[in-house]
């Protein structure tokens, strides 16, 4: 992921924007539905789509973390986000 601060809230919003539609079709379609404007190799259940999402987000919030920390607004003692596996 590209370096900055900047960049790395960019990166969280968009991200956390995904994971609220992937929330709100899993809200109004259920957890099996899938989008069946997709060709069926490209098709995935909301569950799976909500799952990314928050893999997503996970590794977003990590690299702010990690940002805010080389701003140095940020003591290391104080992260709480594991690193994404």
């Amino acid at each position: 992921m590209r370096p900055g601060v900047d960049f790395a809230v960019g990166k969280m919003i968009e991200e956390m924007g995904e994971l609220n539609s992937a929330l709100g079709k899993t809200l109004r379609w259920g957890w099996a539905s899938v989008n069946p404007e997709l060709k069926p190799a490209y098709q995935e259940s909301n569950f799976l789509w909500v799952k990314r999402g928050m893999r997503d987000v996970h590794g977003a919030l990590f690299n702010l973390q990690r940002e805010m920390v080389e701003l140095g607004g940020l003591e290391p003692e104080e992260c709480w986000i594991p690193p994404p596996s």
